[in-house]
């Protein structure tokens, strides 16, 4: 549609105040925005505009006119669904423009009526007018109910926490549209932590909604508007002689004082750098300018927990005199947690964005703390004292050579426990369980050697050493793990770079200290004994240790994608790994142990670099090694181990498979497996079949053909044992 006469300044005040509502033609009975293109000025503008619209005045344009033949007025029990849909059909193909005003202006007032009496219902239709026009929208589920609680709330102080991944911000920004459309002289501010975030708001509104929404355009800002990236007005505000920002966006830290506002936002004013009580306290200090701003406004405070001492906690705490709660507090989380047979359920309250079961995979792919926080929203300091590595988390794997070429490519956890495995100090009921392995080996992906330097001296600190085997299915295998002390540093060094040959690391890693010596030296060591590799730094990032342990290992853990070998857990180092591993905590304390964090450090450092490798799906890994493994036995003659086919063979054809030059899907190369299975059996049988033939006729089994067989019998054992699905 094109927008209206730049003219506003020279309309009369009452034609300035009516401009851009919805007005019901005295003739024709329909509702059009009122305009410039709709009706005509009375008394150039003195007066307002005509009652009655041009069309029906008879000097609309021959477009219009042919128009006439549409019902006048549209029938309020049309379904508000079909209506939407054919005003954005016959918007976004430029046609039939008055009907699509029109249409509009029915929603509009329809939307306008209903909020008199139910502001819930007139926000649902609003909602389902904008939604087309929201990248990636996905309907909404039960948690969006909650949300919506805390933004129509009358209360004047709403506190709504809500659980990340959410769309709380997108809900907020078509509520902070919806706002501007009822009232377009309202002034609104959103503050976030940062002016960016704050700003992608106001683009969603102005620019996404309101600009593309054939019901709102009446609301975009004309060349006489303030419209930058912090703020815009709509062309009503001009008619005024406060004026003023409609929406305003501002980050923390912000010079506020001159602003005011009737309704003020804060999206996720706390950031993860708000992680310690201090930081909490300064952000108190910015959030007490807010209510400087316009004491009677409405306040609406979103976000999710970024820690213990979150500020959001410390605001839905805040009392009157009288013990009523200052702010009103809404939680929306995501999730039900419950537990059906004695295990542990999640239910989903946004199926569209999260399934059942992806929500128990999120559950068992983070720590403790992290579910408890973001996803639950629960804000509790005393989990920072808590003890969350668990050895029961840590299945023991047994009966596998640490050195060897065959692992398991995925296991999962028994209720067996190991036989004369003690738990040295990990809490009562915390025990060691069994793991069991898939039939399904193959070799190492990788093997990860990490290091936690120290003087590695008799009777100090020692060098922290953990070798970490990273499966074809993406199962992390603790092969090694070593405080590693000596008479002298150098005899100390020699032994890391001895552990790190015997396990043919792929890779070595080195937590950098302030002189960056060790690991240019251990370099040095690894040419002295043959094995030259190049050693990676990493850093601790700023964390603070127990965190950054736990943030390591607890995922892994949980998500079933670390083991431990049983000759590993019995070694000389298992019962210091032990006590190291459930005695940290969150805020770093390790009790009697606190100096000792070295070997479970390393380990961390270890899991930390290849996270990549832990998170992937299980299933995708083995089965693109299965493909890989077939793609490559496919060349290879079964005399050497492969499926390939004898030269003289007389059934060579019922071996010979396509794999499409490797641009089969998964699900194919998988189903050719089977194709492969299927024609050995049949080829084996075919061979003993001959044989039987040539006994029968006293010619004496051939022992090509009896070679044929054996072989044959192995490669299907080798089939049936990948597969582990």
């Amino acid at each position: 549609m094109a927008k209206p006469p730049k003219t506003i300044k020279k309309l009369g005040i009452e034609a300035q105040q009516e401009r851009g509502e919805a007005r019901e033609c005295n003739a024709c009975g329909e509702y059009k925005t009122i305009s410039e293109r709709t009706y005509a000025l009375s008394n150039k503008g003195l007066r307002g505009w005509h009652r009655t619209c041009r069309v029906c005045q008879g000097v609309a344009s021959a477009e219009k006119v042919e128009n006439l033949s549409i019902p006048a007025r549209i029938d309020k029990r049309i379904n508000d669904t079909n209506l939407i849909s054919e005003m954005y059909r016959l918007f976004q193909s430029n046609r039939e423009l008055p009907k699509v005003d029109r249409i509009a202006a029915e929603l509009g007032e329809r939307i306008r009526t209903t909020a008199v009496t139910d502001r819930r219902a007139a926000f649902e239709l609003f909602i389902e007018v904008v939604k087309p026009m929201v990248p990636g929208w996905m309907e909404p589920g039960e948690i969006h109910g909650d949300i919506k609680d805390g933004l129509l709330s009358e209360h004047k102080r709403c506190l709504i926490i809500a659980t990340r991944y959410s769309a709380k911000s997108t809900l907020t920004g078509i509520f902070v549209a919806f706002e501007i459309f009822l009232d377009p002289l309202i002034k609104i501010m959103v503050i976030s932590r940062g002016q960016k975030l704050a700003a992608r708001m106001l683009r969603t509104v102005r620019r996404v909604i309101l600009a593309n929404c054939p019901m709102l355009t009446h609301l975009v800002p004309i060349s006489d508007c303030l419209d930058n990236a912090e703020q815009f007005q709509t062309p009503h505000t001009l008619s005024v002689v406060t004026g003023g920002a409609t929406l305003t966006s501002l980050g923390m830290g912000s010079n506020l004082p001159g602003f005011r506002s009737d309704l003020t936002i804060g999206d996720d004013v706390e950031g993860p750098q708000d992680n310690t009580p201090e930081k909490v306290q300064q952000l108190e200090e910015d959030l007490n300018e807010l209510h400087m701003i316009n004491p009677k406004g409405r306040k609406v405070m979103l976000g999710t927990y970024q820690s213990e001492f979150s500020v959001y906690a410390k605001l839905a705490d805040l009392e009157d005199s009288d013990g009523t709660s200052i702010w009103e507090h809404h939680r929306a989380c995501m999730f039900e947690e419950d537990r059906l047979d004695g295990k542990e359920v999640i239910h989903s309250r946004w199926a569209e964005m999260f399934s059942d079961s992806q929500a128990l995979d999120w559950r068992r792919s983070v720590t403790e703390r992290a579910w408890k926080l973001h996803a639950m929203l629960i804000a509790d300091p005393s989990i920072l004292h808590e003890r969350p590595l668990k050895i029961s988390d840590l299945p023991v794997l047994e009966n596998i050579n640490p050195k060897g070429t065959a692992f398991p490519l995925l296991i999962s956890r028994t209720t067996e426990r190991p036989n004369d495995l003690t738990t040295w100090s990990a809490p009562k009921g915390d025990v060691w369980y069994k793991a069991n392995p898939s039939r399904d080996t193959g070799p190492l992906a990788s093997i990860v050697m990490a290091v936690d330097p120290a003087s590695g001296l008799a009777g100090r600190d020692a060098i922290g050493v953990a070798v970490l085997g990273i499966t074809q299915g993406g199962l992390g295998i603790i092969l090694h793990l070593e405080g590693v002390r000596a008479a002298d540093k150098t005899t100390a060094r020699r032994r890391v770079a001895r552990i790190g040959s015997d396990y043919r690391a792929t890779i070595v890693l080195v937590e950098e200290l302030a002189d960056g010596l060790f690991g240019e030296t251990l370099e040095s060591d690894f040419i002295l004994i043959d094995y030259p590799i190049s050693i990676q730094k990493v850093t601790t990032g700023g964390q603070q240790k127990g965190r950054r342990i736990v943030e390591s290992l607890g995922p892994p853990m949980g998500a079933g994608r670390l083991c431990i070998l049983d000759s590993v857990a019995r070694g000389d180092h298992g019962g210091e790994f032990v006590n190291q591993l459930v005695r940290i905590s969150y805020d770093g304390r390790t009790g009697a142990a606190k100096d000792h964090d070295d070997i479970v450090d390393a380990l961390a450092h270890a899991v930390a670099a290849s996270k990549a490798s832990l998170v992937g799906d299980i299933a995708d890994n083995v089965a693109a090694y299965r493909v890989d493994k077939l793609d490559r036995w496919k060349n290879i003659p079964m005399r050497n181990g492969g499926l390939g086919s004898f030269e003289d063979d007389e059934f060579a054809h019922t071996s010979r498979f396509d794999f499409n030059d490797g641009q089969m899907s998964m699900a194919d190369a998988l189903l050719e497996e089977d194709q492969v299975m299927i024609s050995l059996v049949e080829r084996r049988a075919r061979l003993q079949s001959a044989v039987a033939e040539d006994i029968q006729a006293g010619r004496g089994a051939d022992q090509r053909t009896v070679d044929n067989i054996k072989v044959i019998t192995r490669q299907v054992e080798e089939l049936r044992q990948l597969d582990v699905f």
